[in-house]
């Protein structure tokens, strides 16, 4: 995953790959995109996902394993996967924050809800508030760095999301609004313009939904005091239960597999979790596990379905998971199978 991680410039946030994640994402992304068993099993490998999680309702999952999730997808499919799944951005997928935003009693208090628990629903983003003299930007960015083509991807979700939200609260005044995107005009502009009822600019300084000042004034039609204070409560709730630290072993497993043929090191793998080298450590211990072996089983699960499926050569299988030979590669073997091939 660390080419998923280090391009969009932000700092990491601590422990921001550990914090959970709901499986729905997950489960509408696979309804979409792996109509087949082959096509699952591609678009989840090296997450670490398991089939137990995706039957579990309100199940979380670790953000690294969601990342990877949409890395595969982004990779098969292309950047405008989200047009394809409609469901991954619909207003419903969100849960207490689409309740929360939408029953807010004006338009900027639901900017302000927006920007302070759309990380809780959605912690691979963390939201800003700017004001200016004219307007009031809710600024979005990635929680960690991503790959270019990735963060595309996410930030073409999440701003659907954001206007199919606003444009059901703004009504007609939709048209006032702008939404801004930080790259240049798409080649494929003719087919997301027809998605968006407002203003659209592009090469802007970050992802945004810019709303003149004038419009935070208005009343949602939606607004409910109790509703909200509801969804609001809920929304605390669950910010307060911090990043899953048991599911860090997964976290570093995922890692590990999504760097391959690169081996990831000890150190780039503390990083990437947001953390420091010693404090990984002292937390795999608290498990029970260190690096080194978490690395070895990914290499081991790795080269036993490449066994079993017997499309690879002894040089390619090597190759993959980062050995210098098939040499080495075959002794590796012999240590986990007891021969040269599973057995």
């Amino acid at each position: 995953m660390d080419r998923e991680l280090r391009k969009a410039g932000t700092s990491p946030i601590p422990d921001a790959l550990q914090a959970p994640v709901s499986v729905s994402y997950a489960r509408a992304l696979l309804r979409h995109f792996g109509k087949t068993g082959a096509e699952r099993d591609d678009l989840l490998k090296g997450s670490g996902i398991r089939q137990q999680t995706l039957d579990q309702p309100g199940a979380d999952m670790p953000v690294s394993a969601l990342v990877v999730l949409v890395a595969n997808i982004t990779r098969k499919h292309g950047e405008l996967w989200p047009l394809a799944a409609e469901t991954v951005w619909s207003t419903s997928l969100q849960g207490a924050l689409d309740v929360a935003m939408r029953t807010a009693p004006t338009i900027g208090e639901a900017l302000r809800t927006g920007a302070r628990h759309g990380p809780t629903r959605a912690p691979f983003i963390r939201n800003r508030l700017h004001r200016t003299a004219r307007s009031v930007r809710l600024e979005i960015l990635p929680a960690f760095a991503l790959d270019d083509g990735v963060w595309r991807a996410v930030a073409l979700a999440v701003s659907l999301n954001v206007h199919a939200l606003f444009s059901l609260m703004l009504e007609d005044a939709i048209a006032e609004v702008t939404l801004e995107f930080p790259w240049p005009t798409p080649e494929n502009f003719t087919r997301l313009r027809p998605l968006y009822s407002c203003k659209l600019r592009f090469d802007a300084p970050t992802l945004a939904l810019d709303v003149p000042s004038r419009l935070t004034a208005l009343a949602s039609p939606f607004a409910d005091p109790k509703l909200h204070a509801k969804a609001v409560e809920a929304l605390e709730a669950a910010g307060t239960g911090g990043p899953d630290t048991a599911a860090l072993p997964q976290i570093v497993e995922n890692l590990i597999a999504a760097r391959l043929p690169e081996r990831l090191g000890e150190e780039d793998a503390a990083r990437l979790v947001g953390t420091s080298r010693r404090t990984l450590v002292r937390r795999l211990a608290g498990a029970g596990l260190a690096f080194r072996p978490l690395l070895d089983g990914v290499l081991r699960e790795r080269a036993r379905a490449m066994l079993a499926a017997g499309a690879l050569s002894r040089d390619e299988m090597a190759a993959a998971l980062g050995y210098t030979d098939a040499t080495s590669f075959s002794r590796a073997c012999r240590r986990w199978f007891g021969s040269s091939r599973e057995s």
